[in-house]
């Protein structure tokens, strides 16, 4: 392996990249005081807050959404959420659609959160009654300022007072019947 010896330069970026097998011990920036050196990594260290409102709708509106889907749609967004490490806020699910106030990090790509979310519970609430949950394509979502989500977190948990009409049903499940007297 052979070694580059420090460079010094004024902008890092215009140095020459590293060829294969070369190893870069450390740039020097002549701003610095002699012998400090600046590593060409970044630091674990991190601070955020980064916020997005995100909806997405069942195929045609459809109010497919029952109770027992409810607990479908959180269980998947619940299991997406561990995946992709993202932090939900605030959500509300409706028989034709679902909001959620998110807190996320900044390298999480929030489609493959979504898609995640709505994977899991197509599959979960198909396998409880087959064809009981289609998604529309696609998913809406608009990042937060912090002095905004408190206005999100309360637009969200007004859904019901919103949306009467959507408020997800439990569902009458088949009563067995007396057998036929004959």
């Amino acid at each position: 392996m052979r070694v580059v010896s420090a460079y010094v330069a004024t902008d890092w970026y215009l140095l020459p990249a590293p060829q294969h097998n070369t190893q870069v011990r450390h740039f020097v920036n002549p701003g610095l005081a002699p012998g400090v050196g600046w590593m060409p990594f970044m630091s674990e260290h991190r601070a955020y807050r980064l916020y997005a409102h995100i909806t997405w709708h069942t195929w045609r509106r459809l109010g497919c959404i029952d109770a027992a889907g409810v607990a479908d749609v959180r269980s998947a967004v619940r299991s997406a959420c561990e995946r992709t490490a993202v932090r939900v806020v605030r959500d509300a699910v409706l028989s034709d659609h679902v909001h959620l106030v998110i807190s996320f990090r900044p390298e999480t790509r929030l489609s493959d959160f979504v898609r995640l979310a709505k994977c899991v519970a197509a599959v979960r609430a198909n396998r409880r009654v087959p064809g009981s949950l289609k998604w529309c394509r696609g998913f809406f979502a608009a990042t937060l300022n912090e002095r905004d989500l408190d206005r999100a977190i309360r637009y969200v948990s007004q859904q019901f007072e919103r949306h009467p009409d959507r408020i997800p049903v439990q569902k009458r499940s088949a009563q067995p019947r007396a057998p036929a007297r004959g």
